[in-house]
């Protein structure tokens, strides 16, 4: 099960959306030459702020349309801070928006009128802000 929670309000995500960027290293590295030639090399650990980037696989993913208003208002939120639960393994996180849209979706099919079983393909960007 994957949800996302303010503490007081948790909204169900679809079970099968992928963790895309899973595989993170949170080691950075910087690389200059100093003006006599000589390597400057600085490297550290991140204490935060790990991608997880949950998508819509090919076939799958969808949730009901219902769903987007209070995801909504939590992405234009600024600084909110949500639990996301991913199959047991919690994070605190924010909407990655320094990163193109922290959520977007699309219709799974165009209608005029959608009813209460419209269904999107989410895309959902976010990004760790506590151990």
């Amino acid at each position: 099960m994957i949800t996302l929670s303010d503490g007081t309000k948790t909204v169900e995500l679809p079970e099968d959306l992928n963790w895309i960027d899973r595989t993170w290293s949170p080691v950075s590295q910087s690389f200059t030459r100093s003006v006599t030639g000589k390597a400057i090399i600085q490297v550290a650990a991140a204490q935060l702020g790990q991608p997880i980037t949950l998508q819509a696989p090919d076939r799958g993913g969808w949730m009901l349309a219902t769903k987007e208003p209070q995801i909504l208002e939590w992405h234009n939120a600024p600084g909110q801070k949500l639990t996301l639960d991913f199959h047991g393994e919690t994070h605190t996180v924010q909407f990655r928006h320094h990163d193109g849209q922290g959520y977007e979706s699309t219709p799974l099919r165009f209608q005029i009128n959608p009813g209460p079983d419209h269904q999107v393909i989410p895309t959902f960007r976010f990004i760790t802000v506590e151990p």
